[in-house]
């Protein structure tokens, strides 16, 4: 999946998500990371230190839960047209950025990395199904919310709440609620 969509994934989270599904193992990272060049004040790449998310180390999973995810979603969903939108759709904001929260700390390193990785609505998609797949509920919900917050388009926006709305009554792939949602967002895509 990480090989499909090489080009839709930010550059500096490719040898975490490698870790993450298993492609990549923890120790080689250090290598993996030296061509991207994008580094933190003190020297320390940003691949590395995201790819220590991903490795479980407990203070760059909080920096990324906290710092990256939820604040992100926050101020995205804080902005008035998602507000408006949120609204229209019997959403309110501060109910899915605590909803969000709890996702976010129902979920490790490996999983966490997978959110802010991926550079389109089409890829969250994909990633999406994939945890759906692998019965990973809460990983399936935190996709579909984050995209939610993604600053695009309205539609998109408005068929990922319809798969978050579908999860919570049930986020398996027997809930023909849920099936028809997601066909909505694969015709959207295709």
């Amino acid at each position: 999946m990480i090989e499909a969509f090489k080009d839709e994934i930010h550059r500096e989270f490719l040898p975490a998500l490698m870790v993450a599904f298993g492609l990549l193992k923890p120790e080689d990272v250090g290598e993996a990371c030296e061509s991207i060049d994008e580094k933190y004040e003190k020297g320390k790449s940003t691949c590395e230190g995201i790819a220590s998310a991903a490795r479980g180390n407990g203070a760059a999973v909080e920096v990324l839960r906290e710092e990256v995810l939820i604040k992100t979603f926050r101020e995205r969903i804080s902005k008035e047209e998602k507000l408006n939108l949120l609204k229209g759709l019997g959403f309110d904001a501060k109910s899915l950025s605590d909803e969000f929260r709890g996702l976010a700390y129902g979920l490790d390193g490996k999983s966490l990395v997978q959110l802010p990785a991926l550079k389109s609505s089409r890829v969250q998609l994909a990633f999406m199904l994939y945890a759906l797949i692998n019965g990973d509920e809460k990983l399936a919900k935190a996709h579909a919310l984050y995209e939610t917050a993604a600053p695009s388009a309205k539609l998109p926006a408005r068929l990922y709440l319809d798969v978050y709305r579908a999860c919570g009554k049930g986020c398996d792939l027997g809930n023909e609620g849920l099936r028809q949602a997601i066909t909505k967002l694969l015709l959207y895509h295709f």
